[in-house]
């Protein structure tokens, strides 16, 4: 069965931990749910923002577009039991994802971030 949403309502997470539901309003204007197990929610988390960007390239015809959000805070912090660094980036309005880094990985965002060209134009969809 297809359910063509509107716009999406709520979200919610079973109390059990087993399951997380998104209720839409469809099309025609009724309620529906989409009720998917927790392991489905970090596939739904890796696959959006490639979706996202395939949507921007086909409605604006433009390859350059990306997504982006404005950094709120950050803040770095060391794995615990590791030698990676957790680099953790939020918006203002509270989206956080958290990545973990290696030394190495750590050394190249540092040098890249000291040798960013802030001279060239980007296009920025907010």
């Amino acid at each position: 069965m297809e359910i063509v949403g509107r716009t999406l309502t709520t979200c919610q997470v079973d109390p059990s931990g087993e399951s997380f539901r998104l209720n839409l309003e469809s099309e025609d204007g009724t309620a529906a749910s989409v009720v998917l197990p927790a392991d489905c929610l970090r596939s739904l988390l890796m696959t959006l923002p490639a979706l996202i960007e395939r949507m921007l390239k086909a409605r604006y015809q433009d390859n350059t577009l990306k997504l982006v959000y404005p950094t709120g805070s950050w803040s770095l912090q060391q794995a615990s039991g590791s030698d990676q660094t957790i680099l953790t980036l939020s918006t203002p309005d509270g989206f956080a994802v958290a990545f973990a880094l290696s030394p190495r990985d750590a050394d190249g965002l540092a040098t890249s971030l000291a040798e960013v060209d802030r001279t060239v134009d980007h296009p920025v969809i907010n």
